[in-house]
């Protein structure tokens, strides 16, 4: 069963069950922590992903990608990036006139695909991307952080990043033993279900990274710019400086 975070009344009933057991230890812990120990909150979160494994998560990944790229990705899913995945992708978009040589060579020499926080790992959200201001970089700049970090101001090459490819929003349902060495969404999850319960709003923009590549089938969807629901999804009409979309590639 697919896993929302954003709407707790649709969650599965296994997890509810299980969250609802522990309530007062987590109503405590999250909030006056009168009685409930350090001890008894990490014991209730280990066992809290060994019932959330068997489900699939709902994740948003946030990108500009060309029309290539987006057919690739719902045909083949989503590999990891790593250098030669970001060459391969630069002499693919030269390639299909996008920008030229002298362009694609700059690019090349000037990305950060080794870095070890970027390599090997594909970043999402488990909540919609509306509820993250820190994702408008990753929609303006084509060929992800790993490239546009050293150059989005460069007065040559910025310039060239916007106008390459749509905005677009990767929806996927991954399975949640995808993410055995979590980064913690789990607290996310208990700290959601504790306001859900009390009816009230719970401030928090849940994420991780895959370290596998995703297969197609856990891909739902690609929302581009132009599409309907695209605003919604990301609440760029409040961006101070708006999205562009000129490209037609």
């Amino acid at each position: 069963m697919i896993f929302d975070y954003d709407h707790p009344e649709t969650w599965p009933a296994d997890v509810v069950s299980f969250l609802d057991d522990h309530r007062a230890v987590l109503d405590d812990w999250l909030g006056a922590q009168c009685f409930a120990s350090p001890y008894q909150y990490d014991e209730i979160i280990r066992r809290l992903y060994a019932v959330l494994r068997d489900h699939e998560i709902l994740a948003w990944h946030s990108t500009r990608l060309t029309q290539p790229e987006i057919a690739r990705i719902l045909a083949e899913g989503m590999e990891l990036p790593t250098v030669e995945t970001l060459m391969r992708r630069i002499d693919a978009a030269e390639a299909q006139g996008v920008f030229p040589q002298a362009i694609a060579a700059q690019f090349k020499r000037r990305h950060q695909a080794d870095s070890a926080t970027r390599q090997g790992r594909i970043w999402f959200l488990f909540t919609r991307p509306n509820h993250d201001d820190g994702i408008q970089d990753f929609l303006r700049f084509w060929g992800g952080e790993a490239l546009y970090a050293a150059i989005d101001r460069d007065r040559e090459l910025g310039p060239v990043l916007r106008s390459v490819g749509v905005p677009a929003i990767v929806e996927a349902a991954i399975p949640m033993s995808f993410f055995e060495d979590s980064l913690g969404f789990e607290s996310h999850i208990a700290g959601q279900y504790c306001a859900w319960r009390a009816g009230r709003d719970h401030d928090a923009v849940p994420h991780d990274r895959v370290l596998a590549p995703l297969p197609a089938h856990s891909i739902r969807r690609i929302v581009a710019f132009h599409d309907a629901e695209f605003a919604e999804l990301t609440g760029c009409g409040t961006y101070i400086d708006p999205l562009a979309c000129d490209a037609t590639v």
